[in-house]
């Protein structure tokens, strides 16, 4: 799987910690997928 993890971190706790948001991440598309709600809405590749 092809992704920056650093920038997948910054990701994952931008959603959690700071937007209080829950989230999935699922590997799609070569990279991580952030889901809120069911929807794509970041896709982190290097």
């Amino acid at each position: 799987m092809a992704y920056s993890t650093e920038l997948a971190h910054r990701v994952r706790t931008h959603l959690g910690n700071v937007l209080h948001l829950a989230f999935e991440e699922k590997k799609m598309f070569g990279g991580l997928a952030f889901m809120i709600g069911g929807k794509m809405c970041i896709n982190v590749t290097n």
